[in-house]
C-alpha cells in the first residue's frame, strides 16, 4: 500500500473518524469516541464503506439499472449507519457512505481528521496481530494516531482512566505523551509509565484500561514490528497508536 500524505494533527482530537462495519467491536468504536468527542467538543465521523464494482461483461443498460440500485442501496446504508451511530453514542455523529475499499475509505477520510478509531474483531495467528486486517493497515499507512478496540460492555469512559504510555524502541516524544494526559483527563485518569513494549511487563498491560505505543513514523508506513505486534498480541486493552517525529 502506498503512503498517505502527511497530514498535521492535533490531541486533544478536533475531528474523529470512526470507521464502521456494524459489528460490536465498531459500536465499541463510536461509543469511546462519543466519550473523546463530547470531553473535547470535536466533530464526530462515522465512516462504512460499501464498494460497488459492476461485472465487466456488463452491458451499458445492465450498468445503469445497477448504478440506480446501488444509489437505493446507498441511501439505505446512509440511513443505517446513522441510526446505528446514534444507538451507540450520546454526541452528535455525522454519517458518511464511501463507494471505495474499507482501508481506502478510512485512509481518505482521515486527511481532515485528527484521530482514527476502529474496531478489531480479535483475528489471531500465528506470525500475525490481533488487528485484523483492516485495522492493521490502517495502523500501519495512517499518519494521524490511530485507537483499535475490541467489543466491551464496560461504560467507554472507563477506558480513559488509566493509560500505559510505551514505544517501541525510541523513547516517546513530547506530543505523544501530552496527548496520553490530554485523554487521561477525560476520566481524571492517570498516566503509567511502561517503558519499551518489548520489555513491557505483563502486569502494566493488566493494569491498563488503555494502552498508548508511541511508534516510529518511519516512511512509507509505521514500522510496528514483529516483537510490539507479539507483545500486543496478548494484550486485551484498547491500544492507541501515536506516531513519534
Amino acid at each position: 500500500m502506498s503512503a498517505s500524505p502527511i497530514v498535521p494533527w492535533q490531541c486533544p482530537p478536533k475531528t474523529v473518524l470512526v470507521g464502521v462495519d456494524f459489528g460490536d467491536a465498531s459500536a465499541r468504536a463510536l461509543a469511546i469516541a462519543g466519550v473523546m468527542a463530547s470531553a473535547f467538543d470535536a466533530r464526530l465521523l462515522a465512516l462504512h464503506a460499501e464498494r460497488f464494482e459492476p461485472p465487466p461483461y456488463f452491458t451499458i443498460e445492465q450498468i445503469a439499472r445497477l448504478e440506480a440500485e446501488r444509489r437505493m442501496t446507498q441511501a439505505a446504508a446512509t440511513d443505517h449507519l446513522t441510526r446505528f451511530a446514534g444507538g451507540d453514542s450520546a454526541y452528535r455523529v455525522e454519517s458518511i457512505v464511501a463507494d471505495k475499499p474499507p482501508v481506502e475509505a478510512i485512509l481518505d477520510g482521515a486527511a481532515t481528521a485528527d484521530m482514527i478509531i476502529v474496531g478489531t474483531h480479535g483475528r489471531r495467528g500465528p506470525g500475525r496481530w490481533w488487528l485484523g486486517s483492516v485495522a492493521e493497515r490502517v495502523v500501519r499507512a495512517a499518519t494521524i494516531p490511530v485507537l483499535v478496540t475490541r467489543a466491551a460492555a464496560t461504560p467507554p469512559r472507563d477506558v480513559f482512566e488509566r493509560l500505559a504510555l510505551v514505544h517501541d524502541g525510541r523513547d516517546a516524544d513530547a506530543a505523544a505523551r501530552a496527548c496520553a494526559e490530554r485523554l487521561a483527563s477525560i476520566a481524571g485518569g492517570s498516566l503509567i509509565e511502561g517503558g519499551p513494549v518489548t520489555q513491557c511487563e505483563a502486569g502494566v498491560m493488566q493494569q491498563a484500561s488503555l494502552v498508548v505505543v508511541a511508534t516510529r513514523s518511519d516512511r512509507p508506513s509505521w514500522s510496528v514490528t514483529d516483537s510490539v505486534a507479539k507483545v500486543l498480541g496478548a494484550c486485551l486493552r484498547p491500544v492507541l497508536f501515536i506516531p513519534v517525529h
